[in-house]
């Protein structure tokens, strides 16, 4: 089983749209997963806007190996957030509130393992891929109940690789609880910080 917390900060990223690692070659980050929470919290412009780099931890590549029956080794990701501040502002203020961020594009490398024929082992291939992330969360007496990543649109991998991941990241049980469980600590977290400021 993946470990829960790199996968969290991957799905906490794409639920309020913030967090991090380095970022793949083909998807540059020009910020952190700081910057995103930095902005979160203390920006005024209209939008939030940052990317968000994404690296699994072996563990999870183990399981990743395995969830694509070897057919993917590594996936390193940057998520290119932009959001409404209100969006998320209306989130944390309503009690009873669907919030439903728009598809937020992820650029990444995915790494398929070197194969052997004859005497020849080929080197690992890295191709580049594409999708986006539309989180969903139910918030009811101002509690987070439900959550999806809204992970869509996998481009540049054949679908018999890209349906079982999609399908794996959006439906797994413990994915969704650390989603609530971090959603749930940030309106908390921000909720209280509003308070403070009066």
């Amino acid at each position: 089983m993946m470990r829960r917390v790199a996968l969290v900060r991957v799905l906490a990223v794409s639920c309020l749209l913030s967090c991090g690692a380095p970022p793949p070659a083909s998807a540059k980050a020009s910020g952190t997963m700081r910057d995103c929470f930095v902005d979160l919290e203390r920006g005024s412009s209209a939008n939030i806007v940052c990317e968000f780099p994404l690296q699994p931890s072996q563990a999870e590549r183990e399981e990743l190996a395995k969830q694509t029956s070897g057919y993917l080794k590594d996936v390193q990701c940057t998520v290119s957030i932009r959001i409404e501040r209100s969006l998320i502002a209306t989130a944390i203020a309503t009690p009873d509130y669907l919030f439903q961020a728009p598809p937020q594009p992820v650029a990444c490398n995915v790494t398929m393992p070197g194969r052997t024929t004859g005497a020849t082992t080929l080197p690992d291939q890295t191709i580049p891929i594409t999708g986006t992330f539309a989180p969903k969360v139910t918030i009811k007496d101002g509690v987070a109940t439900q959550a999806t990543p809204g992970l869509a649109n996998v481009q540049g991998v054949s679908r018999i690789i890209s349906l079982p991941v999609v399908a794996y990241v959006n439906r797994a049980g413990f994915l969704r609880e650390g989603m609530l469980k971090t959603v749930n600590a940030w309106m908390g977290h921000m909720r209280q910080t509003k308070a403070r400021a009066g």
